[in-house]
């Protein structure tokens, strides 16, 4: 079953942990002390902590060589490996072994795009992979199958239908900024509301943090999440 991580801003930390599956830390957010030890802490505790490039909150990735300085020093579980949507596969393929130069390449998840991604970085023989919600839509059926990381969540029914290792997402909290559930955001064909880096220096009110973990808790009953220690692995 698929492990599901929330993005939530720094002072609500501790208000989400009876929902976190698993831990998607930001980069550029581990630079900060109270954020960096607390991922640090959940690490310590024995929790799943995947390192994530911020390409999707900055629309540049964290430098290779300091994206696993961060890796190290947080002892995380596995790091996302640097990408951007403008880059050649030569580039992608650049920062990959940059990446996989200091850290085993089981620990790193490069990121598809496109089929002639997915069959590059098969043939240097890497197989765990994540898959963004940008372009999970114009991927081929058998690339989202063995994705291992779901960046963002588009519906329900791509989670039950691929069934990723995991998937990290703000929805359910960023729905609830707005005052709606997530039946509303069904109902709204389910629009996707982009994260800034100004998301987390917010702090919600009992009210928002209420309806956020409502929120949350239906992703749970309808997305098949599992609360404990998965099993499930992808390999190619």
């Amino acid at each position: 079953m698929t492990k599901f991580s929330y993005e939530v801003p720094i002072q609500n930390l501790e208000d989400f942990e009876p929902y976190q599956e698993l831990y998607f830390a930001l980069s550029f957010l581990c630079k900060r002390p109270k954020y960096f030890d607390y991922m640090r802490k959940k690490v310590v505790e024995g929790r799943e902590v995947i390192l994530d490039n911020s390409y999707n909150e900055l629309q540049k990735p964290e430098e290779g060589g300091e994206l696993v300085r961060i890796f190290k020093d947080l002892g995380a579980s596995m790091l996302v490996s640097p990408n951007d949507n403008k880059w050649s596969i030569k580039e992608l393929e650049s920062a990959y072994m940059e990446v996989v130069n200091l850290v085993p390449k089981e620990k790193v998840l490069f990121v598809v795009k496109s089929k002639e991604e997915y069959d590059y970085f098969q043939g240097l023989g890497h197989h765990k992979f994540a898959t963004t919600y940008e372009q999970r839509p114009t991927l081929p059926t058998p690339i989202l199958m063995y994705s291992y990381h779901f960046l963002g969540f588009i519906n329900p029914m791509e989670i039950r239908r691929y069934v990723p290792f995991s998937c990290d997402t703000a929805q359910p909290l960023k729905l609830a900024l707005r005052g709606k559930t997530m039946e509303d955001w069904v109902k709204e064909g389910y629009p996707h509301y982009k994260t800034t880096p100004d998301f987390f220096n917010l702090t919600f009110s009992k009210e928002e943090l209420d309806l956020a973990k409502r929120n949350c808790q239906w992703i749970k009953d309808n997305c098949g999440g599992y609360y404990g220690n998965a099993t499930h692995q992808v390999e190619l």
